[in-house]
């Protein structure tokens, strides 16, 4: 499957767990070779929770991660199409909490859904960044490798690095998203990490590093949400209108429920797609 050209491999194991846990991670990172597995920016095992779903998701090399919002969309349209759950709004269990899923149906089709990404995390602990706490981590000036950067760091259930461009066709984000996310210092866990140029009123381009991946993505939608957030905060975007991203896979939508001025949730809205099926021994 794919979502904005986040491509998955997803794999149901609602009924049956076919991949014991220990085997994941090795199966995952041989899977997810382009040249020699079937290739992907990561798997996601769909299995049986106490709420609705739960959405177990590994990066290409074997390692879990905390949630993906690209993944979620593509997770509600499979359980949905698939006649695994008949319901328009899917709560889905992550390693970052319950994300609940809103889908919109025409003609039995899921054209696009609607995930309720909870509240972004702010302080330094909960994103992590390493200094005080309880401090944020907004335009803060940063010299890695030689080079300054001027980040906003926004967690989202994972971590997020986020820098504004004025122009994102001359940067080599591989490099840039390298050296970022491999910053340990700075990002105890690594980083996503993120090169937003503003085109528009609520309107940005994006190119993202994706860790795990450890490589240019065509989008990502968690760092899609962050980005969203660190231009609320540095006052380029009004939190109070939808924001729309341009991502080199297409385009998502963001919008925000605001209580007290404070964004308590976050909304990304996009489509998914399943592109093919079929069977591999393992």
């Amino acid at each position: 499957m794919q979502a904005t050209g986040n491509d998955f491999i997803l794999i149901d194991e609602f009924k049956k767990i076919l991949i014991p846990e220990e085997d994941k991670p090795g199966f995952v990172a041989k899977i997810s070779d382009r040249h020699f597995g079937v290739g992907s920016d990561g798997v996601i095992f769909i299995q049986k929770s106490k709420n609705d779903v739960k959405l177990s998701f590994y990066n290409p090399d074997g390692t879990k991660a905390e949630m993906c919002g690209n993944g979620i969309r593509c997770c509600a349209k499979y359980v949905y199409e698939h006649g695994i759950l008949k319901k328009k709004r899917i709560g889905v269990e992550t390693l970052a909490g319950l994300i609940v899923a809103e889908l919109l149906v025409e003609s039995g089709r899921v054209r696009e859904v609607r995930v309720d990404m909870g509240a972004p995390r702010l302080e330094r602990v909960e994103i992590p960044v390493s200094g005080n706490p309880k401090e944020r981590f907004i335009d803060q000036r940063v010299k890695i490798d030689g080079n300054f950067y001027r980040i906003t760091a926004i967690g989202m259930g994972n971590p997020h690095a986020v820098i504004f461009s004025e122009n994102l066709e001359d940067i080599n984000v591989r490099e840039i998203g390298k050296s970022i996310r491999d910053h340990m210092d700075l990002f105890p866990n690594g980083t996503n990490v993120h090169v937003v140029q503003k085109i528009d009123n609520n309107e940005f381009k994006i190119r993202s590093y994706e860790r795990g991946v450890e490589d240019e993505t065509l989008a990502c939608g968690t760092g899609i949400c962050a980005s969203a957030v660190a231009a609320v905060l540095n006052k380029v975007a009004d939190k109070k209108k939808p924001i729309r991203f341009h991502a080199m896979g297409g385009n998502l939508g963001v919008e925000f429920e605001i209580m007290n001025e404070k964004i308590k949730k976050i909304f990304l809205i996009g489509p998914a797609e399943e592109v093919f099926s079929g069977e591999i021994n393992f």
